[in-house]
């Protein structure tokens, strides 16, 4: 079996999780939703015709302006809770978007 599989069920199999776990669900959500984000981004931006190399910083910039942003938010809200854990694992995201968007001629 593929081993970040096996990370992933292990990861997510309903044991509960300390509030600010480094791996927990709420972490893979902020890793994918940053993936997304930058990768969506670097895709437009190189779809209107920027290079590839501007793309991908188009597509971090966006990618960690909304983590960033999520986070400062959180700050500001009486019901959430900001969080340098998540905001690694939205770098992270950002980081995994653009490795493979730099690949993209």
């Amino acid at each position: 079996m593929n081993p970040a599989a096996l990370f992933l069920v292990f990861s997510l199999n309903g044991a509960p999780t300390a509030p600010d776990a480094w791996v927990a669900e709420d972490k893979f959500k902020h890793f994918f939703a940053s993936f997304v984000a930058t990768s969506l981004a670097a895709s437009a931006a190189h779809t209107v015709g920027l290079d590839p190399e501007t793309s991908v910083l188009v597509g971090v910039g966006t990618g960690a302006t909304i983590g960033i942003w999520k986070e400062l938010r959180d700050r500001g809200q009486k019901t959430e809770t900001a969080s340098l854990k998540d905001l690694v694992w939205d770098l992270g995201g950002v980081g995994a978007a653009s490795a493979l968007m730099s690949q993209v001629r």
